[in-house]
């Protein structure tokens, strides 16, 4: 099948480490969601969805005519040969829209025990042409992910070949190591990378010593807190979308099943208008400055273009010289339904949309810090925090993270709308 036959809006697709951010996910714009199950991933320090969890993210995808594809993405160990096509087999049994996969035995079991189920291929496997490509058509491979070591040409030229789904990184977190292949965490911490338990040692500080010389340490270095060689700094494509929407490229994949309500709503919103205003007029489509400051506001490090619009004039690009992440703005709570039950109902009386709002708090609130509430529409409505109390009606003066509070608003929410705050 020639997937270049006419043109196609390309999915966006979104991460979620746990159920709730399923909801933020396509409450905000997502095409699709990536998730894991408790096992057999590369994100084991996400929450993840227990086997409950992935039925229900399935039904809520169907329900709003979107995608979930799960991640069976770790390198097995021949002890995961009795365990993964127990998994497999359940995700069969759900019906899931993807099954996300790196390693040929994993593969292999897929198409015995979930042959209904399209079956796509991580950037783990390090596809870089387009004969690996057709490879990987011939094993039952219905989309692939293409390795982040191409360049803009390299991509372009594959695409042009290929017939079957094509797959690009366009923002998050990068792995510094050859597509994710990484062995220091395994042989640092002994948790491999490959198998979900990544303990980053990439983002510490290393300092050069010669074996002769204990205690003296080389100046080896970026700056004075030492030399960040591994430390790769974030993708972000927003501001190349338009070259990539012209290649027909079929999903664009944001990296972050571990990242928090915040960037995923900030993110993902973002992503969603570029691809829809170039949609709907790519000849006079304009990367917007409002993008590039929703983007900013989350916690990143600083952003790259990576390697596949590599400036080969700027020596060490995408390398990040410091080690913490740049955070100016912090998820301040998520909006949730009014509770119902033991509750007075003159507490939370019905309302055109307007008037009580309860706010799941994340981050500590006293009266006068100015919240901000994302819309899924790319609208930010700016509120200063006056009056707030408890579930039961009590005023309070400052309001804990992990508390549910209600506030009086003259504007309308919607549950599971994210709001920020400035640090």
């Amino acid at each position: 099948m020639n997937t270049k036959s006419q043109p196609r809006k390309p999915e966006l697709l979104a991460p979620a480490g746990n159920l709730d951010r399923c909801r933020i996910a396509f409450l905000y714009g997502a095409d699709a969601v990536y998730v894991g199950g408790k096992d057999h991933n590369l994100r084991s320090y996400a929450g993840n969805l227990a086997a409950e969890e992935l039925a229900e993210a399935c039904a809520l995808a169907r329900g709003l005519g979107k995608k979930l594809y799960v991640t069976v993405n770790a390198f097995a160990r021949q002890a995961d040969l009795k365990t993964v096509p127990v998994f497999l087999a359940y995700l069969h049994e759900l019906r899931v829209d993807g099954i996300i996969v790196s390693d040929p035995a994993v593969l292999t079991l897929a198409r015995r025990l979930a042959p209904e189920v399209p079956l796509h291929l991580s950037t783990q496997a390090n596809t870089t042409n387009s004969l690996s490509v057709h490879f990987w058509q011939n094993q039952g491979i219905s989309r692939i992910n293409l390795a982040r070591e191409l360049t803009f040409d390299e991509l372009a030229e594959i695409s042009g070949i290929a017939e079957i789904e094509l797959e690009i990184f366009v923002h998050g977190a990068m792995c510094i190591s050859y597509s994710g292949r990484c062995l220091l965490s395994a042989f640092l911490n002994d948790r491999s990378a490959n198998r979900g338990l990544c303990t980053q040692p990439c983002r510490w500080s290393y300092s050069l010593v010669e074996e002769k010389r204990p205690g003296e340490y080389f100046p080896v270095r970026e700056d004075s807190r030492g030399s960040y060689i591994f430390n790769s700094k974030d993708l972000c494509l927003v501001g190349q979308l338009g070259k990539l929407m012209a290649l027909g490229v079929h999903a664009f994949k944001i990296e972050g099943r571990m990242k928090g309500a915040l960037y995923l709503a900030s993110v993902i919103r973002t992503y969603r208008q570029a691809i829809d205003r170039y949609w709907e007029t790519p000849e006079s489509y304009q990367v917007d400055r409002k993008w590039r400051e929703d983007l900013a506001r989350v916690s990143h490090r600083p952003y790259t273009e990576g390697l596949l619009f590599h400036d080969s004039s700027a020596a060490g690009q995408s390398v990040e010289t410091a080690v913490g992440y740049i955070q100016s703005h912090t998820l301040a709570g998520i909006v949730r339904p009014a509770p119902q039950g033991r509750w007075e109902t003159t507490l939370f009386p019905a309302s055109d949309g307007t008037g009580w709002t309860v706010i799941e708090v994340r981050s500590r609130l006293v009266s006068g810090m100015e919240l901000h509430f994302l819309g899924n529409d790319g609208s930010t409505t700016s509120h200063v925090l006056g009056d707030f109390h408890d579930l039961a009606g009590n005023p309070l003066a400052v309001a804990h993270p992990n508390t549910w509070i209600r506030v009086q608003l003259n504007f309308g929410t919607f549950p599971h709308q994210v709001i920020r705050t400035a640090r």
